[in-house]
């Protein structure tokens, strides 16, 4: 209640503010300064990573995951990371709707070939669901999938909490995750070519978690895309 006051408090003394970090702007401004040159991610990209030549690190010795793809518009730093992170975890749902456009605006150059059949999302714990208010990864998913037009489906479950992944390793998460989704009752998604959506990217441990699930339930092929990615 008192973040939903505060939040609402700021936008009415201050009602514009930027539609990608949530910073306030000028009357005649969509994005702030920072955001405006921020930089984005484009070219030739690596499938393990999602990341481009200069910015790869992946090698032989690097896992496969489970998805064929993975891209995102941008890096997790800066005014991007902090308008993430006020989407995901200060109430700021609105922010979804100038991401979805950017992830769409990767999507249409990086998958234009690609004919997916449906477009799904990371799911939370009814209890993380339940304390948030909403899915921001399901919001992001919904956007997307409209400009697509394809349906938008819970296709995977969450069915346990998992330890906060912030300080864990690449290592570490993927033995936090391991067990913790499972494919969502009444779905079926044999020989169907997916798109997963996510709001930050960090080792990709979650989406590949949710992509074996998938694959593990018959799927032709997982691709993945998010707002943002560690660089």
């Amino acid at each position: 209640m008192i973040k939903e006051a505060l939040k609402e408090l700021s936008y009415a003394v201050f009602p514009k503010r930027c539609e990608l970090c949530g910073e306030v702007v000028e009357l005649d401004a969509k994005l702030c300064e920072d955001c405006m040159k921020s930089e984005r991610i484009t070219g030739k990209l690596c499938n393990k990573c999602g990341k481009p030549k200069e910015d790869c690190s992946c090698d032989k010795r690097t896992r496969t995951p489970e998805y064929k793809r993975v891209i995102a518009p941008y890096y997790y730093e800066g005014s991007i990371a902090a308008g993430a992170n006020r989407f995901k975890d200060y109430g700021f749902p609105e922010l979804g709707l100038k991401m979805s456009e950017e992830i769409i605006s990767i999507i249409d150059e990086q998958y234009k070939d690609i004919e997916f059949d449906i477009v799904t999302f990371v799911p939370l714990t009814n209890e993380k669901l339940k304390k948030r208010g909403y899915n921001q990864s399901e919001l992001l998913a919904k956007k997307i999938a409209e400009h697509m037009v394809l349906p938008c489906l819970e296709l995977v479950s969450k069915i346990r909490e998992t330890p906060q992944q912030k300080r864990s390793n690449a290592r570490q998460r993927r033995v936090n995750l391991r067990g913790s989704f499972d494919l969502a009752k009444d779905i079926r998604v044999e020989n169907k070519t997916i798109l997963i959506i996510d709001d930050i990217k960090t080792t990709g441990s979650t989406l590949n978690e949710c992509a074996y699930v998938l694959n593990a339930y018959g799927a032709k092929a997982v691709y993945a895309a998010a707002f943002c990615m560690t660089k």
